[in-house]
């Protein structure tokens, strides 16, 4: 577990305990209250209170504070608040993470960042916290030649972002820790900013260059045979920005339907458009993670020397009509069709004009 994870379970519980009764939710519950719904009887036990446990769960309470995802009261009770409750509810947190990715770093502050976040969390099992890191084993890790200026100087500009907390001390002396933001800035950036891609392109649907699909599946001859079509009408379609084939989605609400199928892969799709496109297509094909589930990304790659990408040899003999050596298609908006007089012309003189283009 991780302390993003550990943060989110904390705010799980807290909600819990405060929905549990009408004065808690009012007023809210104190970390004891807390700490037996997340800890149980061990809890209760003396050793509880400075424990490695109260320390991980405090950690958390502040960090989710910091956040604005609970509030205290001056009893030191703690609750939920509305943005929390609507977060958890949804079971959604990219809203905040995405608000928080949207920053940039620059290499320095990304190369602390990435020291403090793995020196700092520890994993106890059932609990994370975190420790501080002495500006010792911080420059040893970074091996920066600036040695502590720098580190204080990039430490004090990551702080005030919060995304790590710093104390300090006779002026050449500095502990740093991680925290929630600089910990989703480093681990959910990725899948963050992938869910957003993905979101922005549902949002606009089919166009000449993106195109969904409820399931992939490469089994029969029909269903490599509507693949190789899809692959050759988005590579020949002239449109501006990169072309997608984005996978798991229905095509009627609109909404996330289903991971992919696992035996589609980078190389099983590589080695049938080899057999059925000429001349070779590039695709970039992963599953990657989304906020709903996995989702199959496949990427078209266009060289504009190789135009017309056509059909390399007939496929499904059987079907009517079948596609033959030398078919290609386009994409007219979201349907796929065979390319008029005039736009397979336009196919040909871009192809001559990138050619002879140095």
């Amino acid at each position: 577990m991780d302390f993003v994870t550990w943060c989110d379970l904390v705010l799980h519980k807290v909600i819990e305990v405060t929905s549990a009764s009408s004065d808690a939710r009012s007023i809210g519950a104190d970390q004891y209250q807390i700490a037996r719904t997340i800890f149980g009887q061990a809890a209760m036990e003396q050793g509880f209170h400075g424990s490695k446990r109260h320390e991980a769960m405090l950690d958390a309470l502040r960090t989710l504070q910091s956040v604005f995802l609970i509030e205290s009261s001056s009893t030191l009770s703690w609750k939920a608040t509305k943005h929390g409750k609507d977060l958890t509810g949804e079971n959604d947190m990219t809203p905040l993470w995405q608000e928080i990715c949207l920053e940039k770093l620059d290499q320095e502050h990304q190369q602390l960042l990435f020291v403090v976040n793995k020196l700092s969390p520890r994993d106890g099992g059932d609990h994370v916290y975190l420790e501080e890191i002495d500006h010792e084993t911080l420059l040893a890790k970074l091996g920066w030649t600036e040695g502590f200026d720098l580190l204080w100087s990039v430490s004090q500009e990551l702080e005030e972002l919060n995304f790590i907390s710093c104390h300090s001390s006779l002026g050449r002396h500095l502990e740093c820790y991680a925290t929630y933001r600089g910990l989703i800035w480093e681990t959910r950036r990725g899948f963050t900013l992938e869910s957003r891609f993905i979101d922005d392109l549902v949002a606009e649907w089919e166009t000449t260059s993106v195109d969904f699909k409820r399931q992939l599946s490469l089994d029969t001859m029909d269903q490599k045979t509507e693949f190789v079509k899809d692959v050759l009408s988005l590579v020949n379609t002239k449109a501006s920005g990169r072309r997608w084939l984005i996978v798991g989605f229905d095509d009627k609400t609109h909404e996330y339907f289903a991971p992919p199928d696992p035996k589609i892969t980078q190389n099983r799709i590589e080695q049938l458009l080899a057999r059925y496109i000429e001349p070779i297509v590039d695709v970039r094909y992963a599953a990657v993670e989304y906020r709903s589930g996995c989702v199959g990304k496949l990427e078209v790659l266009r060289d504009p020397r190789k135009l017309p990408y056509r059909v390399k040899e007939q496929m499904n003999r059987d079907r009517k009509p079948p596609l033959m050596s030398g078919d290609l298609f386009v994409r007219h908006g979201s349907q796929v069709e065979k390319p008029t007089d005039a736009e397979l012309l336009a196919l040909r003189e871009e192809s001559a004009y990138a050619t002879a283009t140095p």
